[in-house]
């Protein structure tokens, strides 16, 4: 009796222990989506092929997954928008924009990732960001506003075309 209660609880202690798994990330992009009084926007950088690794669970400091993305090179569909998103989130002060996964856990159908953000100067962190998994692809989107950047939404002719306080940043993240 005393052996089936040691395989009982050893089944059940190793079937609790959550499983790590890695990730090999072959692309990494950021999309920061908007809407203007006029329409939509959407601003996207991805950089080029890469070879990452990205494990689930507790995430030693070292394997933190790093997104640092030249505010220059975001490309929003013409060089109006370019230049105007570029000098709304302050590129000359601010050249770079850095996005670091902390962490990855699996929860059924989806990921939950704690985020460190850096734009425009304002670092923000964001704890439970879902991610999908969808082919071949993870992706998280997490709603920001320009007040938590400590940034001014651009108007242009007159105020005639605002810019809305909410914007999405996406990250996605190709395997």
């Amino acid at each position: 009796m005393r052996i089936a209660w040691f395989f009982i609880g050893t089944f059940l202690l190793l079937s609790s222990t959550p499983i790590e798994e890695l990730f090999v990330i072959k692309e990494k992009e950021i999309r920061v989506k908007g809407v203007t009084s006029i329409g939509r926007f959407e601003c996207a950088y991805g950089s080029e092929k890469l070879s990452d690794t990205l494990f689930t669970g507790n995430i030693p400091k070292s394997k933190h997954l790093d997104f640092v993305i030249p505010v220059d090179r975001f490309g929003c569909g013409n060089f109006l928008l370019n230049r105007d998103f570029r000098a709304t989130i302050k590129a000359e002060e601010f050249p770079t924009c850095k996005v670091t996964v902390r962490s990855l856990t699996r929860k059924r159908n989806m990921f939950v990732s704690d985020l460190d953000v850096n734009l425009a100067g304002k670092q923000l962190f964001l704890d439970d960001v879902v991610f999908r998994h969808e082919t071949n692809k993870l992706i998280g989107e997490v709603d920001l506003s320009f007040e938590m950047l400590d940034l001014v939404p651009p108007k242009k002719l007159g105020g005639l075309i605002q810019v809305e306080d909410k914007l999405s940043l996406q990250i996605i993240m190709g395997m």
